[in-house]
């Protein structure tokens, strides 16, 4: 006999009994009555006194059981997303290992009830967990006609049948249940949104606080992961000339690995939105047609989801932001789409204000190489002599562990430490013997000359204390302010060193230069005297780590 066949003749059977005996079915009535209000207002105190929503859901189901006299039972949630039904309480003998379970809506007795809407009785059914229950009782939690889950009950303790009594009742319960879903989901569903809201705006704060490229393209790679709530996040760069994409920056698993794949524009997935500047949702990634398997192949990193967007700066294409495998087993949906394309614009503008320092840097770094150009230019003797004193300064300021400012600070003082010397004498420049008092009164003048040039340009101001001081000793007897120890500034603490190794590993027409080893024998001679030891001990273990003969990077 079908279902709905059965339903029928059980309700059919019911109202006959009940129009029998008027009074009977008046007193069965208001005891449900007296019943559901009861129950209500139990569940009620429930929601207040719940610490959490699984205590209050299993407070819930045990309140059903109880006023069912049902021995097992469960309460599953609808997600939208997934299609599934999750089983959120679970009591009864055997059931608790089905907690956090997930069932297809349209499978199964729970839903059949999930798909229809449609309440579900039987005598002797077998039930969608595989488990034999004598009767089952399965109504759907509804809001203004919209399915958020299912209540069933199984086996009533008196062995009888349900009756439509334990329907109405059951039905009722389950509103009120309805009713606590729709709010706690809108409510995480608002809180979701606000999380989402601040992380962008951190997000923001973060990519707006540098203007380095490289931090600005791993921080838009952790935003990436973060907002998306995924297992690993990517950005893929064009490469204009090859027409390709690579990976900038991948993090997770196996981030390292992947960066090594390039992708033609139009192949991949990533390829195909760089290509078009589409943003794109894939929720089965190994069936979609336009899938490269190199990632897989490569780092056996299983791809199962993946949303991807172009990043654009004024109109064209320059990357793709990407999000792999959603956590918990979960889709990306058209919310992250709109959030994700946010921190595309925003990733864009960052990484085009960082191109833009960078431009200006390395334009202001040209000036002042093309400045020290011209000092070498007067003293034919020391061509060369600038860039070795800023590589073995940034030799000795990576040792010491500088931040990437100072860093930078130190690089451009190397780089104009001598720049005084424009204001002195040829004749004293280029003279190939010794000077005397008078030529050296002279040349000792461009440690004053260079401040007074570079002080024109604001954004030199912080490096004119290098420029000052770089012929101060430790002891005091420099110049050409007689400052000592720690009152020299550290910049000019490095490029003393810097400055006298050079020029003692430097042929001059009178004199041949010393080798490597000599000339830092020599200079710890003088360590705590002319040179702060600390800045000599640098120097030293650049020169046994083998970094004073390649240039540093700064990162």
């Amino acid at each position: 006999m079908k279902d709905k066949t059965r339903r029928k003749l059980f309700l059919n059977s019911a109202q006959t009994e009940r129009r029998k005996d008027p009074m009977a079915r008046l007193e069965a009535e208001l005891a449900i009555q007296q019943a559901r209000l009861a129950v209500l207002q139990g569940m009620s105190q429930l929601t207040q006194q719940a610490h959490s929503m699984e205590e209050l859901y299993d407070s819930y189901l045990k309140t059903i059981l109880k006023v069912t006299q049902t021995q097992a039972g469960s309460i599953l949630l609808l997600d939208r997303s997934t299609h599934q039904l999750e089983f959120v309480a679970c009591q009864g003998e055997g059931s608790s290992r089905f907690l956090h379970q997930l069932l297809p809506i349209g499978e199964g007795i729970a839903g059949w009830v999930a798909k229809t809407g449609q309440a579900y009785f039987a005598g002797d059914p077998v039930h969608d967990l595989k488990h034999r229950a004598q009767n089952l009782l399965c109504v759907p939690l509804k809001i203004s006609n919209r399915i958020v889950g299912v209540v069933e009950v199984r086996n009533r303790q008196d062995q009888r049948p349900f009756q439509r009594d334990d329907l109405e009742l059951l039905e009722a319960i389950s509103a009120q249940i309805a009713l606590v879903v729709e709010n706690t989901q809108l409510f995480e569903m608002h809180e979701a949104k606000i999380q989402k809201l601040r992380t962008l705006e951190e997000i923001s704060r973060a990519l707006n606080s540098t203007l380095v490229e490289k931090v600005v393209r791993h921080l838009a790679v952790e935003a990436a992961a973060k907002l998306m709530d995924a297992e690993m996040g990517c950005l893929l760069m064009i490469d204009p000339a090859r027409k390709e994409l690579f990976f900038e920056v991948a993090l997770g698993e196996r981030g390292e690995q992947v960066k090594e794949i390039r992708l033609k524009m139009g192949e991949g997935i990533a390829g195909w939105v760089a290509q078009t500047g589409k943003p794109l949702i894939v929720d089965d990634v190994q069936k979609d047609p336009r899938f490269s398997q190199k990632a897989d192949q490569k780092t056996d990193f299983v791809m199962r989801n993946m949303i991807c967007v172009p990043v654009k700066i004024k109109g064209r294409t320059i990357g793709v932001l990407q999000a792999v495998n959603k956590k918990n087993q979960g889709r990306f949906s058209k919310g992250d789409l709109e959030d994700f394309s946010s921190l595309a614009n925003q990733v864009a503008i960052a990484i085009e204000n960082a191109n833009l320092y960078k431009e200006l840097k390395d334009t202001f770094l040209s000036t002042a190489g093309a400045l020290s150009d011209t000092i070498e230019a007067k003293d034919t003797y020391t061509g060369g002599h600038t860039q070795r004193v800023m590589e073995y300064s940034l030799a000795i300021g990576w040792s010491l562990g500088l931040s990437p400012e100072e860093m930078e600070n130190l690089k451009l003082a190397a780089i104009l430490h001598d720049i005084g010397k424009i204001g002195v004498d040829d004749q004293v420049l280029r003279k190939q013997g010794r000077l005397n008092e008078e030529e050296k009164r002279k040349m000792q003048q461009h440690t004053i000359i260079g401040p007074r040039i570079v002080k024109r340009v604001r954004q030199l101001h912080s490096i004119i204390p290098g420029i000052r001081h770089h012929h101060e000793m430790y002891d005091g007897s420099g110049y050409p302010d007689g400052v000592k120890g720690d009152e020299i500034p550290l910049m000019a603490r490095i490029i003393a060193v810097a400055d006298t190794f050079d020029a003692m590993t430097s042929d001059r027409p009178y004199r041949k230069g010393l080798d490597m080893e000599s000339a830092l024998r020599e200079i710890q001679k003088f360590s705590g005297k002319q040179f702060d030891p600390k800045m000599v001990q640098a120097l030293q273990s650049v020169y046994e780590a083998g970094e004073l003969e390649r240039p540093v990077q700064i990162k």
